[in-house]
């Protein structure tokens, strides 16, 4: 069952995974630079602004969760998701100190917020017309 859940995790969450992998680890042409920073160069210089913007974008969410997030769910994304040092199981034991059902729910929380981070990103139009047709 443990392993059903990870694979679910590791499935629904992959595109988050690879940008916390590419915001995390340094490029290995320029160790100076996350890969997600030298994405972010190579736009810039190829002024390619939609990659630009995208790379900016996740760049930004992934700032704000990483401030926003308990030290402990943190350390066990990076070790468990990005490092691939330890299972989620061995963060249970080592980092959390929390059974794997809930080590579960807390992790599926937390890749829920960055999800949802992306969207509070994006400009919304006025509500007004929408929220006037909804009444009628």
């Amino acid at each position: 069952m443990t392993k059903k859940k990870i694979e679910r995790l590791s499935v629904i969450h992959r595109e988050k995974i690879l940008w916390l992998k590419w915001y995390f680890l340094r490029d290995k042409n320029n160790p100076k630079y996350s890969v997600l920073e030298s994405k972010i160069f190579e736009a810039a210089k190829h002024r390619d602004m939609l990659a630009y913007q995208k790379y900016m974008t996740i760049k930004q969410i992934t700032d704000i969760r990483v401030q926003t997030s308990p030290d402990d769910v943190l350390e066990t994304v990076k070790q468990v998701y990005v490092y691939h040092y330890i299972n989620v199981v061995g963060a249970c034991q080592k980092i959390l100190f929390i059974t794997q059902s809930a080590a579960y729910d807390k992790l599926n929380k937390w890749f829920d917020t960055y999800s949802d981070l992306f969207f509070s990103l994006a400009p919304l139009p006025d509500m007004k017309a929408y929220h006037q047709e909804a009444e009628e």
